[in-house]
């Protein structure tokens, strides 16, 4: 119910899903991502992960999709050094699609997951 003078949409920014074809292994190379602790158990569905961050992994209906050849970026995330991110990134086994660009207001990165996501790692200057 809307209540006269409020504001319809509370928070712009509720959630973020990013489809993925197993979900087991997304929860892993996500958690290890962000550092979160892996909790396998608490998959929904079967299909549905939501993560701390409001990131929710979703594999209904993904088994068997071919990957798109190309997708815009699905996430922009920050990072305190650039440099240290791109490493944690590649030790996870993200695919580095373009290298870290160094400019003087911010430096990065592009990356992906073996699901064809693609995200941007940036450090502000």
């Amino acid at each position: 119910m809307n209540i006269p003078n409020e504001p319809t949409l509370i928070n712009p920014e509720h959630g973020h899903f990013l489809s993925v074809r197993d979900i087991k292994k997304a929860v892993q190379m996500y958690c290890k991502l962000f550092e979160f602790p892996i909790h396998e158990e608490e998959i929904l569905f079967g299909h549905l992960y939501f993560m701390p961050n409001k990131i929710i992994l979703d594999s209904d209906d993904m088994e068997g999709r071919p990957l798109p050849p190309w997708l815009p970026v699905s996430l922009k995330l920050g990072a305190t050094d650039i440099d240290e991110a791109y490493n944690h990134v590649k030790d996870l086994g993200f695919e580095i699609k373009k290298e870290i660009d160094r400019g003087q207001t911010v430096s990065w990165f592009l990356f992906n997951d073996p699901d064809g996501n693609v995200l941007m790692m940036c450090e502000d200057h």
